[in-house]
């Protein structure tokens, strides 16, 4: 059994994306029951239409991780099985600069070998008021000459755009697509993510505490620019950071006074919403 698959169907809130990798792995297993090797199936790439904090890196390294260990779905070769790439947007009239930044990406993650397959994830979010434009035409022209060696994954954060429809259907025109569409995870799923980063180092909350950690991961969340489980993988650390250096952590349970600085009205909590909405304006993405 695929370990990656079973740690996939694990997931919650995604269940658009478990859906394709439950098809890939009945796939994977019909073709071991039949000798096709001289005929193959290629996979479609993908579209994953989600806004920034749903964890796209974490979905394309496990989706990366279960196509390897599945072993005739793609080929892998070259120095990494996956690599991440903003394609920023260059105006009409300019060097398209991003083109060739991406292809010595993918020279880069070839090595010393002279070829690279694996799984590429592109955010395209900066182009989707522009795909008609020669560049994006070029761009498409590109990995499209290579998409049955390399899969690849196309994705866009801006999921209320009201050119997604005519986004998507363009690029169907050159890539055979599986659609993704991910919703943000809900405030329980983001808390239950938190209280299990705690308990790696010992600590579990009280009711009060959870209650705490409740309203202010529900505070962040409504920051239109919330960037999901890397927000609070940073909350947890600047926690666990906290009750060390105050010398409390010989209390495993964390109660609401001892978590009175990450409430959700607290200096940490506007400092965190700044931050995650600067991000967000200078180009990062989650």
């Amino acid at each position: 059994m695929n370990k990656y698959y079973e740690e996939i169907k694990e997931l919650r809130e995604a269940d658009e994306f478990i859906k394709v990798i439950e098809k890939w792995n009945t796939l994977s297993e019909n073709m071991g029951k039949v000798n096709i090797k001289n005929i193959p199936i290629f996979l479609p790439d993908m579209f994953l239409v989600a806004r920034s904090g749903v964890g796209r890196t974490k979905l394309i390294r496990l989706m990366s991780e279960f196509l390897y260990s599945a072993g005739n779905l793609m080929d892998f070769y070259g120095d990494v099985k996956f690599f991440e790439f903003l394609l920023a947007y260059c105006a009409k009239g300019e060097p398209f600069t991003e083109l060739q930044r991406l292809m010595y990406e993918v020279q880069n993650a070839q090595g010393f070998r002279n070829e690279f397959k694996g799984v590429i994830h592109i955010d395209v979010t900066e182009w989707l008021r522009h795909y008609e434009e020669p560049h994006f035409i070029s761009f498409m022209e590109y990995i499209s000459s290579f998409s049955e060696k390399i899969m690849i994954v196309l994705s866009v954060t801006d999921t209320e755009s009201e050119s997604l429809a005519d986004f998507e259907a363009f690029i169907s025109m050159y890539l055979r697509l599986e659609i993704v569409k991910l919703s943000l995870p809900s405030t329980e799923t983001l808390v239950e993510h938190a209280k299990k980063n705690l308990s790696a180092y010992g600590f579990c909350l009280s009711e009060g505490g959870e209650r705490l950690i409740f309203d202010t991961v529900d505070t962040l969340r409504r920051n239109k620019y919330f960037d999901g489980y890397k927000t609070i993988q940073m909350l947890c650390q600047d926690i666990v950071y906290s009750v060390f250096t105050r010398g409390a952590a010989q209390n495993s349970i964390l109660c609401e006074d001892i978590l009175s600085e990450f409430s959700a009205d607290s200096d940490y909590v506007k400092r965190t919403s700044v931050r995650i909405e600067r991000a967000k304006r200078i180009g990062f993405n989650a």
